[in-house]
């Protein structure tokens, strides 16, 4: 399959953009509206213009309503009239009590700012946000008013929410162990010691929120004008990322917590670092400005535990062979837990670029194609691909089954009459095709080398959500998933089903929470070893 579509970057250079030119004729949050007051209407005119209109409707009456009825009706219209003449001088109502607002525009998707991380009530208050919460609560008060008048004749829709994935809702949600006991990190520690079996037990510290606010705040003076990475190497697309997802979300949470939310309710035995790795690392070619890693390296404490969001291939720390370039390895530091979606880490997370939007198809048993593939064949390890391609192939022939492997502009068409596609891993362990698939509503096989890298393991090795094959093995694997063709259609039906909750950004933010607080019995994220070699 060919990389996307590059897409416009308005500004990709230009750090200093401002926000009106972001949202070049939408008002500011907050700013009040260009609107005449009703005062200057011309009164003269409304008054002589329902007067005349009042007597046409006098007359009309006559005979046929006794007089209280008329004078309802005159009353009745010469209000919508006056109305009326207000509107079309500018005058605008307020929207109805629980009517949904348009989305809030999303926070930076680079690293926070230092106050981002403070609770809101701490933030220092400018004469601009003076203003903004002048402005919210006249238009609160409005919208009572406006509720009040036409309770009886407008149904109320529900506030609008975020809570549909429960992530937001877990507002309420307490970490159910205590520090001192055993069980507050046992799950953490069993992750790690599938790599460092005499690894120790890691102390939670006394002053965690303090110790999480000072981290971030001193690794934040390597994020400045730092941007979502952009340009030839993604194909265009400029974010976010899942880091930046990680930060954006999870700052947010942080600095809207409820009074008496802790950190470990957030986060659960971990201190977090909130730090944009692929946007600083990638953009430096391949390495860090220098002082980043040795200021993390001197700001963590050895005896307490992290966890950090990964999106690069060659993981947080490069593959550098020569220390005098990227001066530390992963492997340095066995008490920081890392989600990694490019292929090196202890939790494996999925892997995507830009969204893709669920595809309807025909069903499964007319499809043209019973196993496709359409991208480059050089990429990833050598020979991987070709033999993919050989095996997929032969399988076909001695099958009887129509198989196409090859390039084309026409891969979405292609991927969407297929029955299984193949999704090859890339430079990384991680293919981005997975997910994309997964997004779209199809049935991924998998082709992994040196090693399987499964997000949500449990649902693969179930055969839940698709299949994964070496490379050499996929013409036994292909017999086995196309033996039950009703098997297929459920699989199907349940990625389709599951796309929210697991294969878009919010849902694998969800699985994050769930992974670290062990919320809802701690989601479907689950740890491995840390893999032998960075690809």
């Amino acid at each position: 399959m060919p990389d996307p579509k590059p897409q416009p970057v308005p500004n990709a250079d230009d750090a200093n953009t401002t926000e009106e030119e972001a949202e070049e004729g939408e008002p500011l949050i907050g700013a009040r509206p260009q609107v005449k007051n009703v005062h200057e209407v011309d009164v003269l005119k409304v008054q002589e213009s329902r007067r005349r209109w009042s007597l046409n409707i006098l007359g009309n009456c006559l005979g046929l309503l006794a007089g209280i009825l008329c004078g309802i009706a005159i009353f009745v219209a010469g209000t919508l009239w006056e109305k009326h003449m207000m509107v079309s001088s500018g005058e605008k109502t307020a929207h109805p009590a629980g009517a949904l607002q348009p989305p809030v525009t999303s926070p930076s998707v680079g690293a926070p700012d230092a106050q981002d991380l403070q609770p809101a009530a701490t933030r220092p208050t400018t004469a601009a946000a003076r203003t903004a919460a002048t402005t919210a609560a006249t238009t609160t008060a409005a919208t009572t008013t406006a509720a009040t008048t036409t309770a009886a004749t407008t149904p109320v829709l529900p506030p609008a929410t975020q809570a549909k994935l429960g992530l937001f809702s877990a507002d309420d949600y307490r970490y159910p162990h205590d520090p001192s006991s055993s069980a507050f990190n046992a799950k953490a520690m069993e992750c790690l010691r599938q790599t460092n079996p005499d690894l120790e037990r890691f102390e939670y510290p006394a002053d965690a929120e303090e110790h999480f606010e000072e981290l971030n705040r001193t690794m934040s003076q390597f994020t400045k004008g730092v941007k979502p990475l952009c340009g030839k190497i993604s194909a265009g697309y400029c974010g976010p990322w899942i880091e930046n997802y990680w930060i954006n979300q999870f700052s947010a949470i942080w600095k809207n917590r409820k009074n008496g939310t802790r950190l470990r309710d957030i986060f659960g035995p971990y201190i977090p670092i909130i730090f944009p790795f692929l946007d600083i690392f990638i953009p430096h070619f391949y390495r860090y400005p220098k002082g980043t890693l040795e200021t993390l390296n001197q700001t963590l404490r050895p005896n307490v535990l992290y966890l950090a969001v990964s999106q690069c291939d060659d993981g947080i720390f490069g593959h550098w062979p020569d220390r005098k370039l990227v001066p530390f390895r992963q492997t340095d530091f066995p008490n920081m837990m890392v989600l990694s979606s490019g292929g090196y880490g202890h939790v494996p997370l999925p892997l995507f670029k830009q969204i893709e939007a669920p595809v309807q198809a025909a069903p499964l048993p007319e499809r043209t194609y019973a196993v496709s593939f359409m991208g480059s064949l050089d990429h990833g390890p050598k020979g991987s691909r070709p033999t993919m391609k050989a095996m997929a192939e032969r399988w076909g022939k001695l099958r009887n089954k129509t198989v196409r492997i090859g390039k084309g502009s026409d891969w979405k068409e292609v991927m969407t009459n297929t029955t299984l596609n193949l999704s090859p891993r890339g430079f990384g362990r991680n293919a981005y095709r997975t997910e994309e698939l997964f997004q779209m509503g199809f049935i991924p096989v998998y082709i992994h080398e040196k090693g399987p890298w499964l997000f949500y393991r449990d649902l693969w090795t179930e055969e839940k959500i698709g299949f994964f094959s070496s490379p050499g093995g996929l013409e036994s694997t292909l017999d086995h998933a196309f033996s039950d063709m009703q098997k297929l259609m459920d699989m199907e039906r349940r990625i389709r089903d599951m796309r929210e909750t697991h294969f878009m950004p919010l849902g694998v933010m969800d699985q994050i929470s769930k992974f670290m607080t062990e919320r809802d019995g701690g989601g479907d994220l689950r740890c491995e070893p840390l893999p032998d070699s960075i690809i």
